[in-house]
């Protein structure tokens, strides 16, 4: 599967692996693919819950020897609304 972007995260420790991943797919456009590399089943069950819980797809999962490849679709993007100010 041809991604967009990739981002290797075996060596990287929880939480930081599901910060980067996050951030990473926050800067990417809406419909882009990122190929994300991780080792740590835990790490894969929880990043596959906030995907979930973010609108974010999950194209394929591949068990590799040593690592598992996830390919993730960009949800479509959405902007926070900005607070409104109390009236000065």
């Amino acid at each position: 599967m041809q991604a967009d972007k990739k981002l290797d995260l075996c060596g990287v420790l929880a939480p930081y692996c599901l910060l980067m991943c996050k951030s990473e797919l926050a800067y990417m456009e809406p419909e882009a693919i990122l190929e994300v590399h991780l080792r740590d089943p835990q790490t894969i069950e929880d990043l596959l819950t906030i995907l979930d819980r973010s609108g974010e797809t999950v194209l394929a999962q591949l068990q590799g020897e040593d690592h598992t490849c996830l390919w993730i679709l960009k949800g479509k993007s959405k902007r926070p609304h900005a607070a409104a100010s109390p009236g000065m």
